[in-house]
């Protein structure tokens, strides 16, 4: 039996036949297993996931980058646990893994598709899906550089992709590279960094401030708010020096100015304002797209990238409770990441599908879930993975026992309830 056939042979043994302690056992040795490897778990979800972005993206893909840090403060058996004593969760102490994800999104609906490549940081190494030896000194936009140029150079997408990429990319060296490479990007820009606007140095907050509301984008709720979305636009010029880190021989960092050649590329600010006219959220963004995109457009993409923050949510708190699992090596974490991942693309094509059959299963999982639903929605994410738990729970009962002992438990129970009371 090959890796791949002990993988799929692994999967099937924790989906069904065991039950109970037996089942904790198998998870526990299909995790830890040396010849259950990245790649088999892995290369389904991405071979599906392509198809999925071939057939139902427009002209583009777009691809939200993104990482979350996994809160592992509590479990000092876990190995390799990094330590934050600030990280953008807004915690003051942690310890534990960054979980670095690239998620693919649809250009027409904002819908999550697939996560395209994904890393999890140790103190030690990095777990990843599409390389083996990424350097631990990588930092988050150095690694996140070379993700790119794998998604866009190695994996069969028809689409052209367009990368999302928050604050932490309001870098000219990566402009300068994403222009030479002629790759697309959207990235949230810094309030303080300058550019060139009409010949005259300015910065990015004080330019945002001088245009007007411009065009309606999309009414949306936001922070329990219903808000309008608007978005503006003027053409701009990026001249900063670049700045690099070096490490010297002796181990100490060293910081460089590079000069390159000037970024053009398109300014967008885009505002989220309330029934009262007051501008909740305002965002500033860079792009390099090329004129045929409207402004709107851009604007609605960015929208789209929260889908990556609503995917760490799932993972963390809404489903999967990956903050709570109790494998020790972070190797056996990853891999029940991966399937954790296949999870999400199944919910997510079952949530966007269309087929008349499909849309009365999501009634019955949401029901079967328990979970209220904001008014208007039909299911959510979370909804579905719940009842699709609750399904399969139920379909295992029912292989256990048959009706007539499962009614005559029910009135057992009842019988003893009202004993009692």
């Amino acid at each position: 039996m090959n890796h791949k056939q002990n993988s799929t042979s692994g999967l099937s043994i924790l989906l069904k036949d065991v039950e109970g302690f037996s089942q904790a056992q198998a998870a526990w040795r299909f995790y830890n297993n040396d010849n259950v490897d990245i790649p088999s778990l892995n290369n389904p979800i991405i071979q599906e996931g392509i198809k999925e972005i071939n057939e139902n993206c427009m002209e583009y893909a777009l691809v939200a980058y993104d990482w979350s840090h996994i809160d592992y403060r509590h479990h000092n058996s876990k190995k390799e646990r990094i330590e934050h004593k600030h990280n953008k969760e807004g915690y003051k102490k942690s310890k534990g893994y960054d979980l670095q994800s690239s998620l693919a999104i649809s250009d027409t609906t904002g819908a999550p598709i697939v996560p395209l490549a994904q890393n999890l940081k140790t103190g030690q190494k990095v777990y990843s899906t599409y390389d083996d030896n990424i350097d631990i000194e990588l930092t988050h936009l150095e690694e996140l550089t070379k993700r790119s140029k794998y998604i866009n150079n190695n994996l069969d997408i028809k689409k052209k992709i367009v990368d999302i990429i928050d604050r932490e990319a309001d870098s000219v060296a990566l402009m300068r590279e994403y222009q030479e490479d002629s790759r697309f990007f959207i990235i949230r820009g810094l309030d303080r960094v300058n550019v060139e606007y009409n010949n005259k140095r300015i910065t990015q907050k004080e330019l945002a401030r001088s245009l007007d509301s411009g065009e309606y984008v999309k009414s949306i709720k936001y922070k329990k708010q219903n808000v309008k979305i608007y978005a503006n636009e003027v053409k701009i010029s990026i001249t900063r020096d670049a700045y690099q880190t070096k490490i010297k021989d002796d181990g100490k960092r060293s910081i460089q100015k590079i000069k390159g050649k000037p970024v053009q590329a398109r300014f967008i600010v885009e505002r989220l304002v309330n029934s009262k006219q007051e501008t909740v959220a305002t965002w500033i963004l860079i792009s390099n797209l090329k004129e045929d995109v409207q402004t709107e457009k851009i604007a609605l993409w960015y929208y789209y990238r929260w889908n990556i923050e609503s995917y760490f949510k799932l993972l963390k708190s809404s489903g999967f409770n990956l903050e709570q699992w109790q494998q020790v090596e972070p190797s056996a974490i990853f891999k029940r990441l991966l399937i954790s991942s296949h999870a999400c693309l199944l919910v997510w094509q079952i949530e966007n599908s269309n087929n008349e059959n499909i849309k009365q299963i999501k009634k019955f999982l949401v029901k079967l879930s328990g979970r209220l639903i904001q008014r208007g929605k039909t299911s959510t994410s979370p909804a579905l993975l719940a009842g699709i738990w609750s399904f399969f729970s139920t379909m295992d009962i029912i292989e256990l026992y048959d009706i007539d002992k499962l009614f005559s438990m029910r009135d057992e129970l009842v019988k003893f309830m009202e004993s009692r009371f």
